[in-house]
């Protein structure tokens, strides 16, 4: 059986391409960023954070891995192949297991060896505080890493419009402003307020999407596609 491993931009995995077998790994969580206005006179302070949405900071992921170089010659040409491709660069990562959701960080990595045969290799990334949807609302969907138990398929590309259409779209954890691409002018309203649309790609900061389901109402004649990636912690 195949170790379970991670890969990178679609392309590179640790077990297959690198030979690295996982140990150990570390999930961080971002830190919520906070903020607070000091009251003179009162105990205490006046906390902000949810007046702005709550936002975060960075997260780390740790990944310890160990690998069968066999001698020293190996493992000097074997770091400097992950190196090459990892250490400062920003990757796409893909866990095995949670394979319907990526991550995008920035990594670094460490070596140490202090056996012939044996060596360890610790992977370090800082990425976006939220692992992000494999599969955006106008891509195609994958079903082999599609979660049965937990998982919401969002397909909302092409839908025509001729007359009204009314599109009930699901949201994430991560809130997210929609791309909306029309292929005419046309309306639509979104929490009690109408807006326009011109024909091609729209970005409408007041129509963000948060978890749960919201209602796009569009009235004219055409296609539209609301296209995002949903995301978690």
């Amino acid at each position: 059986m195949t170790p379970l491993g991670i890969m990178f931009d679609d392309e590179k995995h640790t077990y297959d391409d690198f030979g690295l077998r996982i140990t150990a790994i570390n999930i961080g969580f971002p830190s919520a960023k906070t903020s607070k206005i000091d009251i003179p006179g009162a105990d205490g302070y006046l906390d902000m954070t949810d007046y702005f949405g709550t936002r975060y900071d960075t997260r780390k992921l740790t990944i310890m891995c160990d690998v069968e170089d066999k001698n020293y010659y190996n493992w000097a040409g074997r770091m400097s192949q992950i190196s090459n491709y990892l250490h400062g660069k920003r990757r796409k990562i893909v866990l095995d297991w949670d394979n319907g959701f990526y991550y995008l960080g920035r990594g670094s990595c460490e070596y140490d060896k202090d056996n012939r045969v044996y060596s360890e290799i610790t992977l370090k990334f800082e990425c976006d505080p939220y692992k992000y949807d494999l599969t955006a609302t106008d891509e195609d969907w994958l079903w082999d890493p599609f979660d049965f138990d937990e998982g919401v398929i969002r397909e909302y590309g092409n839908q025509t419009v001729d007359g009204a259409l009314v599109l009930t779209v699901v949201g994430s954890p991560m809130p997210v402003v929609p791309k909306i691409i029309v292929s005419a002018d046309m309306q639509v309203e979104f929490g009690g307020e109408l807006y326009r649309l011109k024909a091609g790609e729209n970005y409408l900061p007041d129509i963000e999407i948060k978890e749960g389901e919201h209602v796009l109402t569009f009235t004219g004649h055409g296609t539209v596609t609301v296209s995002y990636r949903g995301g978690s912690l």
